[in-house]
């Protein structure tokens, strides 16, 4: 039922509640989990920047206007930097997309349930650097095929939704004449 969780922790973490999720919640169940086997689950649920990631380039790939332009320094600080509220606009800008976040989220803790992945504490921001951190010996294929399914469950789902269902523009931005006195 751990995948589940992600239908619940994708809308929390668009609407700016991430922090309190992870470092109120997931993190204080971790620590008490990882005392057993110095692991646990539940420091990936969060903090995976995989899913953002494959978001971010469904919108490169098959977005329009501004959002398909900001795109790529959004990958960068959000995949590298680990701040994940970088791609928080692009799903409230277009809030069907939050399906292409659940269905990352969701791939990813099938697979990290699956193989047993598991971090020994909370990355802090949530980077691959930060991945590389905390992630045990031994565990670095489990996490890290994790991130990437994450990653291309939420492209897949979400190019597949901007085709279908493109982002509007405004009518000011898509005419971007300089005004003239």
């Amino acid at each position: 039922l751990l995948p589940l969780a992600a239908i619940v922790i994708e809308p929390a973490k668009v609407l700016f509640l991430n922090n309190a999720l992870n470092h109120g919640v997931l993190a204080p169940l971790g620590v008490a989990a990882s005392k057993e086997t110095g692991r646990a689950i539940h420091f990936l649920l969060e903090t995976n920047p995989g899913p953002g990631l494959g978001l971010l380039v469904a919108f490169y790939v098959a977005g329009k206007g501004m959002l398909k332009e900001s795109a790529p320094g959004a990958m960068i600080i959000h995949f590298l930097g680990g701040i994940h509220e970088i791609y928080f606009p692009y799903v409230l800008a277009h809030p069907i997309m939050i399906l292409a976040m659940i269905s990352g989220g969701f791939c990813a803790d099938l697979w990290f349930v699956i193989s047993g992945a598991g971090l020994v504490a909370t990355p802090s921001p949530g980077s691959i650097f930060a991945y590389i951190a905390v992630t045990p010996p031994g565990q670095f294929f489990q996490v890290f095929m994790g991130v990437l399914i994450g990653a291309v469950a939420s492209f897949v789902v979400g190019s597949f939704i901007l085709r279908v269902r493109p982002v509007v523009e405004e009518e000011a931005e898509m005419n971007v004449a300089p005004a003239t006195a």
